[in-house]
């Protein structure tokens, strides 16, 4: 009995050893992994002064985000208003224009892991250089 007692002692101990170590283990693999992962994260991850101020303060949730944006965006350049101001405004700010037949348009990209941000602006103008046309979209793509 006193023998069977000193095994499952011995049986206890090995196994809180095994515990230990397989923990260690585990902690080992996740800071190889993502100590290196959380790094290009955070490098990558864009200063709030890297947005155009188009795209600044806008609501954390995309659909929230999406309406605001385009709420700032139709009562900034209104139809009817100069799309030299338009196409100058956005040029300054670092979107790239990417015009398709007659809809001309400007995107604004933000590669943020794990996310790829996009605003987006098209419009239509007459032969007058008014704005006849505008709408504006945020969205993003999360991994």
């Amino acid at each position: 009995m006193v023998a069977s007692m000193g095994v499952v002692r011995a049986m206890k101990r090995g196994s809180k050893f095994v515990l230990l170590g397989a923990g260690f283990t585990i902690f080992v693999i996740l800071a190889l992994f993502g100590g290196p992962w959380l790094a290009l994260w955070h490098a990558s991850k864009p200063s709030p002064a890297s947005l155009p101020p188009l795209a600044e303060g806008l609501p954390p949730s995309f659909q929230e985000a999406d309406q605001a944006f385009s709420a700032r965006i139709l009562s900034k350049f209104p139809v009817g208003s100069p799309e030299a101001n338009l196409i100058q405004t956005l040029k300054a700010q670092g979107f790239q224009r990417r015009d398709n037949g007659k809809v001309r348009g400007s995107s604004f990209l933000q590669q943020a892991l794990p996310c790829k941000l996009m605003w987006d602006i098209d419009w239509s103008a007459n032969e007058g250089g008014e704005i006849t046309h505008i709408e504006a979209r945020y969205h993003g793509v999360c991994l």
